[in-house]
């Protein structure tokens, strides 16, 4: 007889991987599902989390994935995104964590309004359209043949001020000498208040005159007092070598559209809110990318600008998030956040009646933040471009020919859901971003 041999322990072996495994799949099922009896499906969760702690009844989670919890390939992520996540990264919100979110808009351009309605609907955000107004308004050359006014008496004070000849004085770009906040740079007194004797009921102040007319609906009634008056030549700065930098009726009503969202703010008892454009396109992920950064922001920020072009945003150090910055100069407005101080304050300093519409409001704003101020904080990369897929209202084309990148683009996602072309952007060395050359300079961006 053959002596018995001792038996394999393979069989032993795969027994205890398997029920290992089995338990640990059990583990992981138990310990998404809170160990309770509940269906496991996406729906379920949903109503666990608005339920708890009496969360506000117009969130909901946002979809982690797709599938359910049954889903274990995904079970140990979603465990981690419901107990490590900030509510503001899981629960959705129609307006971005902002009261409101203001476009905008002109009422001529419902196709504009179309296409903001569109991105917000693929984000489930709600919009609230500014009227702007048509810059043929006869107000408009009003309120620049005030601007004219102001600007020989304004330069009389800041040449007496800092001695030198008033034909020395004046340009468009950032920190130009419209916007200064005293005569001289030397100087910590303002101007003096400006006496007009025809606005007397409102201290001499042209702009208290203009804001009481919109408030009593009256500014029809506001005309220039030559029917034939001028903008860009009465406005003309010569010492401004950028044509595109002057003044003109477009340039005016763009800067009232801005203050009227401004108030808007103020009128609402906003704690915060939007501000966009009606020409925008977003970030897919704007949502969560917004939320880690917001909660970075400190108690006193007033600006927030998460949409701009040309600046020089990354010159400031990182500020608790890796884009976010102190703002340097963040050129554009088309997507910008501001607290209730803050739209105060900003309103306040664009309604200066020695410095209002002398610029375009999207110089004043980088200026004043260049004057120290304004908080401001900057995004960088931006999470808002502008799309610049139609005719600009303000000058010929669409602008500048860089009009930003976005790593997720919302219109691009809804133009090939609509089975639209969609253009793929190519690297062009000739049209390089802003970031770089300013970085580095043309010609050094190998480094």
């Amino acid at each position: 007889m053959l002596a018995p041999t001792a038996a394999s322990p393979w069989p032993g072996r795969l027994l205890l991987v398997l029920l290992g495994g089995v338990c640990t799949v059990v583990g992981l099922v138990w310990l998404t599902t809170g160990a309770t009896s509940e269906p496991t499906t996406s729906t379920t969760r949903w109503q666990r989390i608005t339920n708890a702690g009496g969360a506000p009844s117009r969130v909901k989670q946002l979809p982690l994935y797709e599938g359910t919890d049954d889903d274990l390939g995904m079970a140990y992520r979603a465990h981690l995104e419901r107990t490590t996540s900030l509510p503001a990264q899981l629960l959705h919100s129609p307006t971005l964590t902002f009261d409101h979110i203001y476009v905008l808009s002109l009422p001529s351009r419902p196709d504009r309004r179309r296409e903001m309605d569109q991105l917000a609907r693929a984000h489930g955000i709600e919009l609230t359209f500014v009227d702007a107004v048509n810059k043929s308004e006869p107000f408009i050359k009003w309120i620049a043949e005030r601007a004219a006014e102001v600007r020989p008496q304004r330069l009389e004070v800041m040449a007496r001020s800092r001695g030198v000849d008033a034909s020395t004085l004046g340009g468009l770009h950032v920190g130009n000498d419209w916007l200064t906040p005293t005569p001289s740079p030397d100087s910590s007194e303002p101007f003096p208040p400006l006496r007009d004797p025809r606005f007397s009921a409102h201290g001499g102040d042209w702009v208290a005159y203009l804001e009481a007319n919109y408030a009593a609906g009256t500014l029809s009634e506001l005309v220039p007092s030559d029917p034939d008056f001028r903008v860009m030549k009465a406005l003309w700065d010569h010492k401004e070598a950028i044509e595109g930098r002057q003044v003109n009726e477009g340039v005016i009503s763009t800067f009232w559209g801005h203050t009227r969202a401004m108030k808007r703010i103020l009128e609402n008892g906003d704690r915060s809110a939007l501000i966009l454009e009606d020409d925008v396109d977003w970030e897919w992920d704007l949502e969560r990318l917004w939320s880690r950064m917001e909660r970075k922001l400190p108690p006193d920020w007033e600006l927030a600008l998460l949409g701009h072009c040309w600046g020089k945003e990354m010159f400031k150090p990182q500020y608790l998030h890796p884009h976010l910055h102190k703002s340097s100069v963040p050129l554009c407005l088309h997507a910008y956040a501001l607290s209730a101080a803050g739209a105060s304050h900003l309103l306040s300093l664009l309604e200066n009646p020695w410095s209002a519409y002398q610029t375009a409001v999207d110089t004043a704003v980088p200026s004043f933040i260049q004057f120290g101020l304004l908080n401001s904080f900057s995004i960088d990369p931006p999470l808002f471009i502008q799309r610049k897929d139609g005719p600009s209202d303000i000058q010929a084309g669409v602008g500048s020919k860089w009009r930003g990148l976005l790593m997720d683009s919302t219109a691009d996602r809804v133009r090939k859901m609509e089975g639209l072309e969609v253009y793929e952007s190519e690297y062009d060395e000739a049209n390089l971003d802003p970031a770089t050359l300013f970085r580095y300079g043309r010609g050094k961006c190998h480094l």
